[in-house]
């Protein structure tokens, strides 16, 4: 029987919260990361739903396990350093994240996104993925290429999200809301 263990780690996450995992030095042989509440490993060959963990088992290690059995397999190659990059678009961003399923609920709650994240001045760079998945935004008052859930970005309660919770490095919350007539008027 082959030996299928192999030595690995993760590496640091990107903004879209994707792991690098790595053998050796610095090979990296793929990425893992969550959809919803299941993991998923880009190798070589493409995206493999690996699925959700055995309780008391953490998600990132446990996919990163898997991506590595099948790198002792020889099922996987090692990826060009160039893949760490993030799929962001130099355009219109897609309607809908590829993983999400194409319905007409999804498309109108999409739709719906777009036009309040333009409002506050957020510009999408990736497809709408839900509410509880991270999305891969541009600052549109200071340029940052970020990854936000829409959840903590649409508000509660009939309010405005606040502005202060933009991103690190942004403007501060009174520049916001002058800039931004939807945050509303300073307190």
């Amino acid at each position: 029987m082959k030996d299928t263990s192999t030595a690995h780690r993760l590496g640091t996450p990107d903004v879209m919260r994707r792991y690098p995992v790595i053998v050796g030095e610095v090979t990296i042989i793929g990425y893992v990361s969550r959809w919803h509440r299941t993991w998923d490993a880009e190798s070589s060959v493409g995206t493999h739903r690996v699925g959700r963990p055995p309780k008391g088992q953490a998600g990132d290690a446990w996919a990163a396990q898997w991506l590595a059995e099948e790198y002792a397999a020889g099922r996987i190659e090692p990826i060009a350093a160039r893949t760490a990059g993030l799929n962001a678009t130099y355009g219109p961003a897609p309607l809908l994240d590829p993983r999400l399923p194409d319905t007409p609920t999804n498309r109108t709650r999409a739709l719906e996104v777009w036009a309040l994240l333009g409002t506050f001045a957020w510009t999408p760079r990736g497809g709408y993925p839900g509410s509880d998945n991270l999305m891969l935004l541009q600052c549109d008052l200071c340029g940052a290429i970020v990854a936000r859930f829409w959840s903590k970005l649409r508000g509660r309660n009939g309010c405005p999200p606040s502005p202060g919770a933009r991103h690190k490095g942004c403007l501060d919350a009174t520049e916001v809301r002058r800039r931004v007539p939807a945050y509303g008027p300073a307190s």
